[in-house]
């Protein structure tokens, strides 16, 4: 336990939460370890998880079509990935394969709804936390999404 406490102190969505919130934590969660070229989840695939990289790289996926995917984005430690399945509670909408060795702690759903019953107030804090990371990404996809339009219209900022 006293390393998933370390990790969850290093994570900077939980940064000011006190130590027993984090212990309580700790004890909800679990390291699994993914050998490169493991799938993590699949896009599709209820899970509804939140997990942490500890060590490692992730490929992040998005089915096209029946015979293509294409990468979104690469994350490595102290990264997150499962939060939208997570906050929601549905499908992965992508997924996630590990390309290189790593060490994810994961938090599921169903756990930590119980640690929100006993403290709604710590459980709040960790979703709004949550809520402004899905946004930072949205903002990023609206950017690469204008940036994309623009280079197709050849009006690209240079």
């Amino acid at each position: 336990m006293d390393k998933k406490v370390a990790v969850l102190k290093r994570f900077t969505l939980l940064a000011g939460l006190d130590d027993q919130t984090i212990e309580h934590l700790a004890s909800i969660s679990e390291i699994r370890n993914f050998q490169s070229g493991q799938q993590v989840y699949a896009e599709g695939e209820a899970d509804a998880a939140l997990f942490v990289i500890v060590n490692g790289k992730i490929r992040i996926d998005k089915q096209v079509d029946a015979e293509q995917q294409q990468t979104l984005q690469q994350i490595r430690e102290g990264e997150i990935l499962g939060a939208i399945s997570f906050v929601l509670g549905g499908d992965h909408s992508v997924s996630a394969q590990a390309i290189q060795d790593a060490e994810l702690l994961v938090i599921r759903r169903t756990e930590f709804d119980k640690l929100a019953a006993h403290n709604p107030a710590v459980a709040y804090r960790i979703m709004l936390r949550l809520a402004g990371q899905l946004a930072a990404l949205l903002r990023d996809m609206d950017d690469r999404f204008v940036e994309m339009i623009g280079y197709i219209y050849g009006r690209s900022k240079k």
